[in-house]
């Protein structure tokens, strides 16, 4: 291990793996860059924005049965949010990367230069590099770095990256430097897998954020003075449920990112604090928003409601005139090759296409939500379960959804919830099918009686007019 005195400070700046070549002094931020068997001073990194992140640097653990230990850090930021990447270095002198967004994490390793990648301005989601598609295609900018580092960043510094996916492998092409990009490749894994030991705790986390351990705090929103009721200021991206700003949380304020118009409050069945017990895991409802399909025909609106655990992550619950579900984002990507999916073993059949709306947002999410984005969905469904994927110019993300009886829900949350509305455009579609049903049926019935094979149809004029009530 090579060690150094800071340029700045003089506190002890360690370099324990022989490939880093920039490290961040603890007590200064002074970045520290080793040249040679020297040192110099280039500046100072922005400290990062503690999150709701349990990793730390000196977490240890083991991944495809070699051990690693987390010895750096940077933080991304791109309009609507942030991630980390951490570095690592495993007992036998590899190098790989932690990435952790959303608290979905990936391990990557460096794979050389990939001289067959197409150029970055023509990726979009969903675009094929070999059997890969891209999932996540983004600008972002670096905000802040913490120990050591394999390469020399600074705050500003500019990435640009690809990330692609087939079932739980991945693949990041790296343009930051230019082009031709550099490839990293690797698996999606969960926390779990890794057995890491030396992990931030629920109190470490919330105490670092300034904030107290399952509590909903109020912050008076920038814009409007009313107050906002969030959780832990490890969320960064807040919206007033009263004038729909949207409130970005820094180290010492907060302040209004974008101002929109000032918005009625909505009444919702879950609010902003409440805390539910879900298969013996305690969550606290941070956020949630009313979206709206797009287009003549579009149901009622929906409302989605974000759950979080420090150690399991986040929840979301969907509300709508369907019922319930209980809705987990995935982090292996289904087989989309045909108009069908393949996911663990099953067939998906593909539902429909269409353009939603968010119409209101309230609380803290971990991206920046605003009044007005547009998703494409589609959705998939086998047995009774449903999995969506959402498109927007940036990203495409999928998500399991398992329906959830409207009594477990009240237990989950030990409150007393209202019966569920009726879509009404839905129950037009059916009371239009009843009635012309039932006309046929009238008509038929003295052919049935006395026998005749226009029962059949009858039968035929019946699904007919069944598929055209429900617009199939």
């Amino acid at each position: 291990m090579f060690k150094a005195f800071c340029p700045s400070c003089g506190a002890d700046v360690p370099f324990k793996s022989p490939a880093s070549v920039m490290a961040v002094c603890d007590y200064c931020q002074t970045t520290v860059l080793k040249d040679a068997d020297s040192v110099k001073d280039i500046g100072k990194m922005a400290s990062v924005l503690e999150d709701y992140s349990p990793l730390q640097i000196g977490t240890t653990g083991i991944y495809q049965n070699q051990a690693f230990t987390v010895l750096g850090r940077i933080q991304l930021k791109y309009d609507d949010g942030l991630w980390n990447e951490w570095y690592t270095l495993f007992d036998d002198g590899k190098e790989g990367w932690l990435s952790e967004a959303s608290g979905q994490y990936v391990f990557t390793f460096a794979d050389g230069v990939a001289s067959d990648a197409p150029p970055f301005e023509s990726l979009r989601p969903l675009s094929k590099y070999r059997l890969y598609s891209a999932t996540d295609v983004r600008t972002a900018r670096c905000t802040g770095g913490q120990g050591e580092l394999p390469f020399k960043v600074g705050k500003g510094w500019k990435t640009q990256t690809a990330d692609f996916r087939i079932k739980d492998n991945f693949l990041t092409l790296d343009y930051s430097d230019g082009f031709p990009p550099l490839r990293y490749v690797g698996k999606a894994v969960e926390l779990e897998q890794l057995q890491c030991q030396l992990l931030r705790d629920q109190d470490a986390i919330h105490e670092s954020a300034g904030r107290i351990k399952g509590q909903m705090q109020a912050l008076d929103c920038p814009s409007c003075g009313t107050q906002i009721p969030y959780a832990n200021q490890e969320f960064k991206h807040i919206v007033c449920p009263a004038c729909s700003a949207n409130v970005e949380l820094t180290e010492s304020k907060a302040i209004v990112v974008e101002k929109h118009q000032q918005q009625a409050y909505v009444n919702t069945t879950l609010t902003l604090g409440d805390k539910a017990s879900i298969d013996g895991i305690d969550y606290l409802l941070i956020g949630l928003l009313k979206a709206e399909e797009m287009g003549e025909d579009a149901e009622a609106p929906w409302t989605e409601y974000l759950l979080y655990n420090a150690d399991k992550g986040f929840l979301w619950l969907v509300e709508s005139s369907d019922g319930w579900e209980k809705v987990k984002v995935l982090n292996e990507m289904p087989d989309n090759s045909r108009d069908n999916l393949r996911y663990q073993g099953k067939t998906w059949k593909k539902l429909w296409t269409y353009r939603a709306k968010v119409g209101y947002a309230a609380g803290a999410f971990n991206w920046r939500v605003k009044v007005g984005d547009m998703t494409e969905i589609t959705d998939y469904q086998a047995n009774e379960q449903k999995i969506s994927a959402e498109k927007t110019a940036q990203e495409v993300t999928w998500s399991l959804a398992q329906k959830v009886p409207q009594a477990l829900i009240a237990k989950w949350f030990n409150k007393t919830l209202a019966r569920p509305l009726i879509n009404a455009n839905a129950g037009n579609k059916m009371m239009v099918f009843k009635i012309f049903a039932s006309i046929l049926w009238l008509i038929n019935l003295p052919l049935i009686i006395f026998g005749s094979g226009s029962f059949v149809l009858t039968l035929i004029a019946t699904a007919i007019l069944y598929f055209l009530a429900m617009g199939t």
